[in-house]
């Protein structure tokens, strides 16, 4: 898969709720290489103090006029969009871009949601289920995109903190049959973590069949898991881990998977970020450096 390091122009850097930015980048060669669920590294330039590029999901991807792609659409597709969270020095340094400023951007990394992969589970399932806990909704959109296309019926969970982290919903809306939310502070929604209404949720539907996918902090992929598990729901998890590299090379990211020898880890940059849930040996994850 093509994959590219370039200096690239800011077009915007919107400012969203609860500390959220919408970044698109003038990038005419990496956008139309993008997959779903795939991520880029970012570097701010100019800074000795911040030497590591940042590592996030591609959120989304469109071309300068603001008409979004698909098929027989990609060659006009030049603008790729990253949600980000001020949480630390490289985002705050992000939040201070302007139009015409210049970032390093490497991508597209990494292993998404690959259609080929997930097709057969898909037409198998009532309904494909995305769940997002806080900014693990930017992993989402493309893979939501992509199904409503071909017809399949979704529906979104997404968890967060309080209301103003529930961002990018205006794009998710038209794609999806209805939405659930939840929040810690009960600002919005259920009061408590979204995995209660996915619970009911299964509870309620018990005959049906769905496809999962799911992103969010380790504490809510696991939740997740153990739930799509007891009810017998095939999952697909998008992986949010630490990053030197982005390319494998580092090894920081790797995690533990069924197997032996060499092949009980894999790196959450190159054979994933997305894996089936079935695949990660869970009860280790947390020693692997994972953040809640």
């Amino acid at each position: 898969m093509p994959m590219y390091d370039e200096t690239v122009a800011v077009i915007e850097n919107r400012v969203l709720t609860g500390g959220h930015f919408l970044l698109s980048l003038d990038a005419p060669r990496q956008a139309p290489a993008v997959r779903p669920g795939q991520f880029a590294m970012v570097r701010i330039l100019g800074r000795s103090d911040v030497l590591l590029r940042r590592p996030m999901s591609i959120f989304d991807v469109t071309s300068k006029d603001g008409r979004e792609g698909g098929p027989g659409k990609v060659q006009k597709l030049g603008v790729l969009q990253l949600l980000y969270k001020v949480v630390g020095r490289g985002t705050r340094l992000m939040a201070e871009l302007k139009p015409g400023d210049r970032v390093g951007l490497l991508a597209p990394l990494g292993h998404g949601f690959f259609e080929e992969e997930y097709l057969p589970r898909a037409h198998a399932a009532d309904e494909i289920l995305h769940v997002a806990g806080g900014i693990g909704i930017a992993a989402l959109l493309l893979p939501a995109k992509h199904l409503a296309e071909a017809g399949f019926k979704q529906r979104l969970f997404f968890g967060a903190r309080t209301k103003g982290d529930l961002v990018g919903l205006e794009e998710f809306k038209p794609l999806m049959r209805g939405s659930l939310f939840a929040t810690e502070n009960g600002s919005s929604g259920y009061r408590g973590f979204v995995t209660r209404p996915l619970e009911d949720y299964f509870t309620a539907h018990t005959n049906k069949k769905f496809l999962l996918m799911v992103c969010g902090p380790w504490a809510m992929l696991r939740a997740t898991v153990e739930l799509a598990k007891r009810f017998r729901h095939p999952c697909l998890v998008s992986m949010e881990n630490r990053m030197g590299c982005g390319l494998g090379v580092c090894l920081g990211c790797s995690i533990r998977v069924e197997g032996t020898g060499h092949e009980a880890y894999q790196r959450v940059c190159t054979e994933g970020p997305v894996f089936w849930a079935e695949k990660i040996v869970w009860e280790t994850e947390k020693k692997l450096g994972i953040r809640e």
